[in-house]
């Protein structure tokens, strides 16, 4: 009778370990979408128009919902309250960024418009935004449907694997939103208005 007790309790404990650990994946992911944004900026040489610019601080917006539940984690128990909230900004920043991707896609949807900058696989960036964007907006409402089972409760105080995991994650989101702010400032400028079709970068321009 006793072990039969313990099994369900054991089972909540690992799933909200699993509840936190993907908060942590969805965090992670939101910048790994960011770095293929980077690697296209700088390892192409394809500048971000504003609209870019505008899905990327969407994507680290939606990241700061689930990294906020991972921060205050470390801290002691997750009520339910801060565990949906969390989410419930993700849902939020997602879908909006979502529009503005589709926005962008409708703006270079009549042929012989041939879209803005390069493509992978045969869709332009801010289709691949659009596509993540909703990606993640189902994501989030699921961890809120689960939230029962996978609210993280005090998982990071009691397993020393995710109290690293959440500096290491908090860390690389830090990196990305910095790193961001620096090449969106590099790309403007000084300037209050960036061009639609930028050709340089304009703080590098202006001191040359």
């Amino acid at each position: 009778m006793t072990a039969a007790l313990a099994a369900p309790a054991t089972s909540a404990r690992l799933s909200h370990r699993l509840g936190l650990w993907f908060a942590h994946a969805y965090v992670l992911g939101m910048c790994g979408t960011l770095a293929g944004a980077y690697f296209f900026q700088f390892g192409l040489g394809e500048y971000p128009c504003p609209m870019c610019l505008l899905q990327r601080m969407f994507f680290l917006l939606s990241a700061v919902g689930p990294a906020w539940i991972i921060a205050r984690s470390r801290k002691g128990a997750v009520t339910t309250r801060e565990f949906t909230s969390g989410w419930g900004w993700a849902v939020v920043a997602a879908l909006i960024g979502s529009t503005v991707s589709a926005t962008q896609v409708v703006m270079h949807i009549v042929p012989p418009d041939p879209g803005y900058a390069g493509a992978l696989f045969g869709l332009h960036l801010y289709t691949w935004a659009l596509i993540a964007f909703l990606a993640a907006a189902v994501a989030a409402g699921a961890a809120l449907f689960l939230a029962p089972e996978a609210e993280p409760l005090d998982a990071t105080v009691a397993s020393p694997a995710l109290r690293g995991a959440s500096a290491v994650t908090l860390a690389v989101l830090l990196a990305f939103a910095a790193s961001n702010l620096v090449a969106c400032f590099v790309l403007q400028g000084f300037h209050w208005q960036m061009p639609g079709d930028p050709t340089s970068y304009q703080l590098v321009t202006d001191l040359l």
